[in-house]
């Protein structure tokens, strides 16, 4: 791989198993790494161990031998660590374990090894972690975690599983997405069905997956092919379907027998594989950094901001609308820094528009404290960040006005939902 900041990472961050591909210039594809060379082992759990009353964390079979055989400690629920604690400011005592973007941070540094870069922050272009979905903790969690590895904001992105769906179906021959396409994944003893639909008579063409209630399988595997034939042909029922994926544990090809013989009908393309999201991201990785094939389309995920957020300001003389916030892009990926002079207002006025060119919503944001100062002579900074693809908050702090009247750094703080 060439190391002078040319490499393309999808990362999978999955709550047991883990895996890494990077993307093959030559190939034009992505190809996942395996854990030990001349392998086929591609997936390692999702943790880390250290030897007893040492502080050098380890991954993969290091990890559970000096965690587990060697009596030292083996983590292996960084997912949860990172779904539910919250970043904190106040550093861990030395016999408390570090806080769980902190072990993530272990986690990432140790694995992307695999990569087989000396310098994997100067090697790496662009890296893209995908997991099963994304909130405002985890999301934190990641991007503090990517930031202490040394990677800078704009070498990672995040999406979830479905997004890298999106990204690696497109990322196929045209005659695998020119109708829909289906989805099945398999987890803990359950198979779920997601169809992804492109509405082609409008640009740019919106892309949805709408996905269906799961269902339980059987042990048995004849039962078991029939519940999953059931399960198919009353979700897909006589639609069109171009193309048809299935990933997931509790899948392989041999019990399916009737339910491979439905999927099969009318030529569909079929697709099985464990790398389909860590592939995906990949994909993503190229088409963000470099490739920007998709542009005519957009993907419609539950994490898309489809509100623009902004101010109407006078520029030049003329009342013109400024985007603070803009949509079409994911709620973590957006946020907006600016500094304004008040014109005699005691207030801000934010204008809500949303993509779909529904009508405006103004919101009012109230300053109680402000100081009382002549027209045009305060300064504030005001800073928003989206706590959801449902909502922002806005921060505004007082600079005062230079030599005339200093800042107070008086700071308000307000939430603000968008229109459903």
């Amino acid at each position: 791989m060439n190391e002078v900041r040319n490499v393309l990472i999808g990362f999978e961050f999955n709550r047991e198993f883990s895996q890494i591909c990077y993307y093959d210039r030559k190939a034009e594809e992505p190809v996942c790494i395996p854990t030990k060379v001349g392998t086929n082992l591609y997936r390692f759990p999702t943790a880390i161990g250290r030897k007893p009353n040492k502080n050098e964390w380890h991954f993969g079979l290091e990890a559970e031998y000096f965690g587990k055989k060697m009596g030292g400690i083996y983590l292996a629920d960084l997912y949860d660590r990172a779904i539910t604690e919250i970043p904190k400011d106040d550093p861990r005592g030395e016999d408390e374990l570090p806080q769980a973007w902190q072990l993530l941070a272990f986690f990432f540094r140790e694995s992307l090894r695999l990569t087989g870069l000396k310098d994997i922050v100067a090697g790496v272009s662009k890296i893209m972690v995908t997991t099963e979905k994304l909130d405002v903790v985890l999301v934190e969690n990641l991007r503090m975690a990517l930031a202490a590895v040394g990677f800078a904001p704009e070498q990672y992105t995040l999406q979830d599983y479905m997004e890298s769906f999106y990204y690696y179906t497109y990322s196929q021959r045209p005659d695998f997405w020119m109708r829909n396409i289906a989805l099945f994944t398999f987890a803990d003893g359950y198979v779920t069905y997601h169809e992804m639909h492109e509405e082609k008579a409008v640009r740019p063409a919106p892309v949805t997956v709408v996905t269906a209630s799961s269902c339980k399988l059987s042990d048995d595997p004849e039962r078991r092919d029939e519940q999953f034939l059931e399960y198919a042909a009353k979700h897909m029922k006589e639609d069109i379907y171009s193309g048809v994926l299935i990933t997931g544990d509790g899948f392989d090809t041999e019990w399916p027998e009737k339910t491979i013989r439905f999927l099969n009908k009318g030529k569909r393309r079929i697709f099985y594989g464990d790398n389909l999201f860590v592939k995906g991201a990949c994909y993503a990785a190229l088409e963000i950094s470099e490739k920007k094939a998709m542009k005519g389309r957009i993907y419609m995920s539950p994490d898309l901001l489809k509100t623009d957020v902004g101010m109407d300001m006078l520029v030049d003389g003329k009342l013109m609308f400024i985007p603070l916030l803009q949509a079409g892009k994911n709620w973590f990926e957006e946020s907006g820094v600016c500094e304004i002079i008040l014109d005699g207002k005691e207030d801000l006025t934010f204008v809500l528009a949303p993509m779909d060119g529904s009508t405006r919503k103004l919101v009012r944001m109230e300053l109680p404290g402000l100081p009382k100062r002549p027209t045009r002579t305060t300064r504030l900074r005001l800073e928003l960040y989206c706590s959801s693809s449902e909502g922002c908050v806005v921060k505004a702090e007082d600079l005062g006005f230079g030599g005339f009247f200093p800042a107070t750094h008086k700071t308000w703080k307000y939430g603000i939902a968008f229109p459903k």
